[in-house]
């Protein structure tokens, strides 16, 4: 892609060549550009012819190099939008002399086929963008497109802005033409002073001050050619580098040399630069700058290694002659913590097949290409570690040597046994020599008293239990009138009084003179008993006597409740009386009635027939007229704690459901039957289950239709009911019941046919 599709495709942005205005360089997507680049590849005209073009309508110098780097990138596929661009802050290399070490970081985890420096060309977070935020470089070689700013200082003051024309040359007002072409800036400044001196005497005497600067660059055409990812002509600024070149080609391909990159200027190599250099050390002293016409030449590489296993960096190397094994392991940053740093094994590929060698790490060989070394890993064993655990006062991992040989002196070591240990026997766990487990038992009374000592090996683990863990864990457990309930550990000469003050002492209700404790029989004889009882009492205040009852472990101890112990139970009463609350129940033989009578009685608007009775948050149909007639009656229940009872005022209206035509709630009217509210609501429908008709009064009740001879009976009316009629599900003739149907009916059929043709 040239530079003359890129201003081509700016000018005919506009919809054709004599806009009047260009938009700015950085309003213009990549996007944008590439949808014009077929449009630009029609047109036949030159770069030059497009480039006057282009700086007729107010493009300036800088804005075609802006271009010349945009397109350089997206010919690398490195460029971003506009909006991308603006967002992320690019990471510069500065100067070369500010420069003292880069860490260069990979995006993707290390692989070990990968090539050693690849990812330096793929890490997006590097751009190697040419700084142009610097002093003017007084060497600097001034050619066409480079714009100079000289300024005059002193008692007078003037500014000159300078652009380096195609024939090389710097207009100055009242001057003829200055030729600066291949003049460092220092040189143009000294020609610059020597014409203004004639104009400004103070330049020569010293009271005047000169000063030129670059204010903006020329590009210049780089070649990149070789193993690159994206071979081919780039512009660049004329402050470019080598790395600047090499990161926008791409960098070297998989098989292109990271340590041979030949920079050829006039025919000839002038520089090589080594990317090692910088990977490995951050060093910059490679990265010289470029002129027009330079080419970049990327040879093949010539020696490539692998290292795998235990290294930092196991990966694919790139080696100079003479290079060997010791270059390789600190390219690869080194061994890591668990390497065999012993020797290394290395694998060779013959003229016929593959060899093995085993390589001291002092042994520095010089390596091939295509040689593969492997760093192995050291054993996961110890050479001198036994354990102990359980019941010593220090259990870990300690060192098997000159004073750590036996069980005594490793028990010893551990601050000796915890005076809960076991001492009858512990256990030693070995490995024999096959690896499987070995299992001894030991003595300890001989070992620590008798001397009767025993040696260790190398990754023995010595077990002491203590006395607890050899036994059921003892525990003795306490339920009733006691205020925590629960299992409790057991402890030698706990008495029954000393576990119900464990337990927080008695409850109100506890009888202290009916306690009992049941305890398991330990015996293996077919007996009927299970357990022993034992029933006992103590003092309610829980002080201390000369004998108490003293527990077993396991022991089950039950506080039963005094015989007439009852905590207050209480009942509800809402709506129309004139005292709704909660009531204490004053005895078991309280009833309903009794509840009204203390709530006040009934109020003059209560709806006795409506009232309704919950037990348990559940409603119970109740006659509450019947219960206050018949107050003895079995209706007229006894109270339990939390029964709940409602007394609506007078209901005014008949709700209906289900299989009616229009299901609504119609006002009672006195002496209106069953079958008028079907009326008011329209009638059943079609699907109606008529003798399943039942209703529901207002205190619960049910009542449903029923028939005798064909004649239904329907429920009495009253206040507040509501009817539910169901629908009647009319079930389907099965296959074989239709070819019945149908076999009796073609069969009647032909009956009638014989009947008519014989009359």
């Amino acid at each position: 892609m040239k530079l003359i599709k890129l201003l081509f495709f700016f000018v005919f942005l506009g919809t054709s060549l004599h806009a009047q205005t260009l938009p700015p360089v950085e309003s213009v997507s990549d996007k944008q550009l590439e949808t014009f680049l077929q449009e630009v590849e029609k047109r036949g005209l030159t770069e030059e012819q497009v480039e006057i073009i282009a700086k007729s309508r107010g493009y300036t110098n800088s804005d075609i190099i802006k271009l010349r780097e945009r397109l350089a990138r997206i010919k690398t596929g490195t460029s971003k939008s506009n909006e991308t661009t603006n967002a992320v802050v690019r990471e510069q290399i500065e100067e070369v002399a500010d420069r003292a070490e880069v860490q260069v970081k990979s995006e993707t985890p290390i692989m070990s086929d990968a090539l050693y420096g690849t990812s330096l060309f793929r890490n997006k977070s590097l751009t190697f963008e040419p700084n142009l935020r610097i002093p003017t470089p007084p060497n600097y070689v001034l050619g066409t497109g480079d714009e100079l700013r000289a300024s005059i200082t002193g008692y007078a003051a003037k500014d000159y802005t300078l652009l380096v024309s195609e024939e090389g040359t710097v207009k100055l007002e009242h001057f003829a033409p200055i030729y600066v072409n291949g003049l460092t800036v220092n040189e143009a400044k000294a020609k610059l002073r020597q014409r203004l001196g004639t104009l400004y005497a103070g330049l020569n005497n010293g009271s005047l001050n000169l000063d030129l600067t670059l204010a903006k660059v020329k590009s210049i055409k780089v070649t990149v050619i070789g193993e690159v990812t994206h071979p081919g002509t780039y512009t660049v600024s004329s402050l470019a580098t080598l790395f600047n070149v090499l990161y926008q080609s791409g960098g070297p391909t998989n098989i292109g040399s990271f340590r041979n990159i030949q920079l050829i200027r006039n025919n000839k190599v002038i520089h090589r630069l080594d990317l090692y250099e910088f990977l490995q050390k951050g060093l910059l002293t490679g990265d010289v700058g470029l002129k027009d016409q330079d080419v970049v030449m990327i040879p093949t590489s010539e020696i490539i290694v692998k290292i795998t296993g235990e290294v930092k960096r196991p990966m694919r190397y790139e080696l100079k002659s003479g290079e060997g094994m010791k270059d390789l392991l600190a390219y690869s940053g080194g061994f890591t913590e668990t390497a065999y740093k012993a020797s290394l094994t290395l694998k060779r590929k013959t003229d016929k097949e593959l060899e093995i060698r085993n390589i001291a790490i002092d042994n520095d060989v010089s390596l091939k290409n295509g040689d593969e070394l492997h760093a192995g890993a050291i054993l996961d064993r110890y050479t001198n570690r036994v354990e102990i655990s359980g019941a010593v006062f220090r259990p870990g991992q300690y060192a098997l040597d000159q004073n750590l040989q036996t069980v005594a002196q490793l028990i010893k070591k551990a601050d000796g046994l915890r005076e809960d240990a076991f001492k009858g026997r512990a256990i030693l766990k070995r490995e024999r020599e096959n690896l499987d487990p070995e299992f001894i038992a030991l003595d300890l009374n001989k070992i620590l008293n008798e001397g009767e000592d025993f040696k260790l090996k190398r990754e023995d683990v010595l077990i002491i239990r203590s006395v607890a863990e050899l036994r059921e864990a003892r525990k003795v457990t306490i339920s009733g009138e006691v205020n925590q309930t629960g299992e409790y550990d057991f402890t030698e000469n706990l008495t029954v009084s000393d576990l119900v003050f464990m337990a927080g002492g008695f409850k109100q209700g506890a009888a202290a003179g009916r306690i009992e404790v049941a305890r398991r029989l330990y015996n293996d004889q077919n007996a009927e008993a299970t357990v022993q009882i034992f029933d006992l009492s103590i003092n309610q205040d829980l002080s201390i006597v000369e004998k108490s009852f003293v527990l077993q472990p396991f022991d089950q101890v039950y506080i039963r409740a005094l015989a007439n112990y009852q905590p207050q139970q209480t009942v509800t009463i809402e709506g129309e009386v004139n005292y709704p609350s909660r009531y204490v129940i004053k005895s078991k033989t309280e009833r309903i009635s009794d509840l009204i009578e203390r709530a006040g009685g009934l109020r003059n608007e209560a709806y006795v027939r409506g009232a309704k009775f919950y037990r348990e948050g559940k409603l119970v149909a109740l006659d509450l007229e019947k219960a206050l007639n018949q107050k003895n009656a079995a209706i007229n229940l006894f109270l339990e704690e939390g029964d709940r009872l409602v007394i609506p005022k007078e209901e005014q209206v008949v709700k209906l459901h289900g299989q009616v035509q229009n299901p609504t709630s119609v006002a009672f009217v006195p002496g209106f039957s069953f079958r008028d509210y079907i009326e008011q609501a329209g009638g059943f429908t079609d699907s109606a289950h008529v003798k399943k008709t039942y209703v529901r009064y207002a205190n619960g009740m049910t009542d449903r239709t029923k028939s005798f001879l064909g004649i239904r009976f329907y429920p009495k009316a009253d206040k507040g009911m509501e009817v539910f009629v169901p629908v009647k599900h009319r079930e389907k003739m099965s296959r074989a019941e239709v070819v019945t149907m149908a076999t009796a009916v073609t069969s009647m059929m032909a009956v009638i046919v014989t009947l008519i043709r014989v009359l």
